[in-house]
């Protein structure tokens, strides 16, 4: 497949028109009083939860004290204070479902079986990214499915469906749709998340690109929870450089308006490049967030995947502390408490390992094929033939990514 990549500021097409960017209702809850009792609320829903699975007091201070060990590993002394609110839900982190759920409940059961076993299996995975196609409009730089874009498809709405279904059955409660560019197969999309049962979280992973009004509302109508859009740079001629397409940024931003417009949680999603990777840059890549009333930013680190393969495109260890500071500040600072909030996986992986693999999350392939996450392509079963179970015990027994673990 011969694809053109552009990896400076020029365009196929003349140069597109400056894009307007909205200020949008912010989703964030700026009241530290409503805060606190959105807070007060959800605590004393999961309690109630614990009560209702584990049903004695010694059997819940178990699951208790192990979910608080959790949060230890994860956050150490940190206290996670920010909320967003999206149609009535609430939103404290990226990778958890809003509450209040049928999903929300299907996370916390799955978070207390780790603990507490109480339902007679020991399933873990929480979620699932899915790439349900391999045709994308689009070259972007880092592409990790470069090999297969374009290539003849493989997955049938059936095959979708199917998945899903089977997902369902395993406790997930929450499933993101990747590609390619999902969006161009919105009509499967809303078919097969309006016949899902209640207990996921529908997410679409797009670049913006056929994420009209109609199309907002239609997933949002089926069911959809969240739309997390592609966003790798504050200046619109970087990044459609970096996506090789004029009307990338304009796409983007106007799929964070239409998903606002009809109650979709947005997260913007940020491919943190070595050549981006400044501080100046960061915090205005939050303002154009802020302005845009996100609930979310994801930062993902670069891989020598896909397009990126054989480069070295790895952050300095001077621009992972960087995205650390940042991470923390927009996350934790007093002065930020009205800002998107901030997903940046790499922080924690590098303190408590991976949780791929199969233990909370896994991805699969255009071909139906389990991998242990995106970025850590290797086969190890199919999620469309043959022994699924089989299939997830082979994730987890081969691992993902090998992280160093990070001096404390």
């Amino acid at each position: 497949m011969e694809t053109t990549l552009i990896t400076d500021l020029t365009y196929v097409d003349a140069p597109p028109a400056p894009v307007a960017v909205p200020s949008l209702p912010p989703a964030m809850l700026a009241s530290r009083l409503q805060r606190a009792l959105v807070a007060g609320l959800i605590k004393l829903a999961e309690v109630r939860l614990l009560f209702r699975f584990l049903r004695t007091p010694a059997r819940v201070k178990r699951a208790v004290d192990g979910v608080e060990d959790l949060k230890r590993t994860y956050y150490g002394d940190l206290k996670v204070q920010k909320i967003a609110r999206v149609a009535g839900r609430y939103y404290r982190e990226y990778q958890t479902p809003g509450w209040p759920s049928a999903a929300y409940d299907a996370y916390v059961a799955t978070t207390i079986n780790r603990h507490v076993p109480f339902r007679g299996d020991t399933e873990t995975l929480n979620l699932v990214f899915l790439a349900i196609t391999k045709k994308c409009p689009l070259a972007c730089e880092h592409c990790f499915e470069w090999d297969a874009l374009n290539q003849k498809e493989n997955l049938t709405r059936e095959h979708i469906r199917d998945m899903v279904a089977a997902f369902q059955a395993r406790h997930v409660s929450q499933i993101f749709f990747s590609g390619g560019e999902p969006m161009l197969r919105v009509n499967d999309l809303v078919a097969v998340v309006a016949g899902a049962k209640p207990g996921t979280d529908f997410w679409v992973i797009t670049s913006g690109f056929n994420f009209t009004r109609e199309n907002a509302g239609r997933l949002k109508r089926a069911g959809f929870t969240g739309v997390t859009i592609s966003l790798d740079h504050h200046e619109p001629a970087r990044h459609n450089a970096f996506r090789g397409s004029p009307q990338a940024y304009q796409n983007a931003v106007q799929a964070a308006t239409y998903a606002q417009e009809v109650g979709l949680v947005v997260n913007l999603s940020l491919c943190a490049t070595q050549e981006f990777t400044t501080e100046a840059n960061l915090l205005a890549y939050a303002r154009l967030a802020r302005q845009l009333g996100v609930a979310f930013i994801q930062i993902l680190e670069p891989r020598a995947v896909g397009h990126y393969a054989g480069r070295n495109v790895d952050p300095s260890p001077a621009q992972i502390a960087l995205l650390e500071e940042f991470y923390l500040k927009l996350n934790f600072g007093p002065d930020f408490l009205d800002w998107p909030m901030v997903h940046y996986y790499g922080y924690h992986q590098r303190r408590m390992g991976c949780s791929g693999a199969a233990d909370r999350f896994l991805y699969v392939d255009t071909d139906g094929d389990m991998h242990a996450c995106p970025f850590c392509q290797k086969k190890s079963g199919s999620a469309l033939c043959g022994s699924l179970d089989a299939s997830l015990q082979a994730i987890k027994t081969g691992g993902c990514h090998a992280f160093a673990q990070a001096e404390m």
